[in-house]
C-alpha cells in the first residue's frame, strides 16, 4: 500500500480507469446520480498517496496523482513547474464503496486526521482492503473528514480513540 509496493490488479485498473470522484460537501458526501447526501460511508481501502491540485476558478485546471508528474501532460514534472506554489498538496485515497471504486482527494485538515489515523494502527497493521468508517463533520462552508475502523477490522489495527465529534 506504500508507494513502491507491489501494486495488485484492482489497484492497477484503478489507476488506469475514469477515477470517480467522491465531492465532500458540508452535509457529506456527493454520489453521482443520488440526490441526498451520504454523512458517513464504509470503505475498503485500497491505496493512498500523495497528489497535488491546481485550481483556477475552484475548478482543478491541473492535477498530479503522485506529486510528481501530471494526468495530462506526463512530460510536465511537478518539481519544475511554475505554478507549483499555487498548488494544494493532496493525500489521494483509493477506496471501494458498495463494490464500486472512488477516488477522494484529501486536503488540510481531512488529509491531517487520514495520516494520523494510518499512524495510530501501529506498525503492524494491515493496510490492504482494510475496511473503514469515513465521516463528514459539518465546518459551515466545507467539510472535514474523520476516519476510523469498522467493528470488523479493529482486530487488524490496534485500537484506537473514536475520531472527535464535532
Amino acid at each position: 500500500m506504500t508507494p513502491g509496493s507491489e501494486a495488485d490488479p484492482l489497484r492497477e485498473l484503478l489507476h488506469h480507469m475514469t477515477a470517480r470522484y467522491l465531492t465532500v460537501r458540508s452535509g457529506g458526501f456527493e454520489f453521482e446520480g443520488k440526490r441526498a447526501l451520504q454523512p458517513a460511508l464504509v470503505a475498503e481501502l485500497l491505496g493512498y498517496g500523495s497528489a497535488r491540485s491546481l485550481y483556477r476558478g475552484r475548478r482543478p485546471v491541473c492535477r498530479s496523482l503522485d506529486g510528481i508528474r501530471a494526468i495530462e501532460d506526463p512530460d510536465k514534472n511537478c518539481g519544475s513547474c511554475l505554478d507549483r506554489k499555487h498548488c494544494t498538496p493532496q493525500v489521494r485515497l483509493d477506496i471501494l464503496v458498495d463494490h464500486a471504486p472512488y477516488r477522494l482527494l484529501l486536503a488540510y485538515s481531512s488529509a491531517r486526521n487520514f495520516l494520523l489515523f494510518i499512524g495510530r494502527l501501529g506498525p503492524g497493521a494491515t493496510l490492504d482492503r482494510l475496511r473503514i468508517a469515513i465521516r463528514v463533520v459539518n465546518r459551515g462552508s466545507w467539510g472535514e473528514i474523520v476516519f476510523g475502523l469498522t467493528g470488523q477490522d479493529r482486530a487488524r489495527g490496534r485500537p484506537q480513540r473514536e475520531p472527535p465529534s464535532p
